[in-house]
């Protein structure tokens, strides 16, 4: 599994966790650690997200609105 930090980039997230075997990727929210599981994100959009300049919009409107999800009980950390 891939981890990325994002605690200086995004105001929502702070970790993401990537397994390019399942393509299931792992967001670390910042309030409350909250962790969300999203199914079927493909290796290139878990990559746009690691090198975007905003993160946040990349998870908002390419992650959150496109992809099942689930929660959840312990951080991904």
């Amino acid at each position: 599994m891939e981890t990325i930090n994002l605690q200086n980039l995004s105001q929502m997230v702070s970790y993401a966790n990537y397994d390019p075997g399942t393509n299931e990727l792992l967001l670390t929210y910042q309030s409350g650690k909250t962790v969300i599981a999203y199914q079927g994100v493909e290796q290139k959009l878990f990559e746009e997200l690691c090198s975007s300049s905003f993160p946040d919009a990349c998870i908002r409107f390419k992650i959150q609105a496109r992809h099942p999800f689930r929660r959840l009980n312990q951080s991904a950390e």
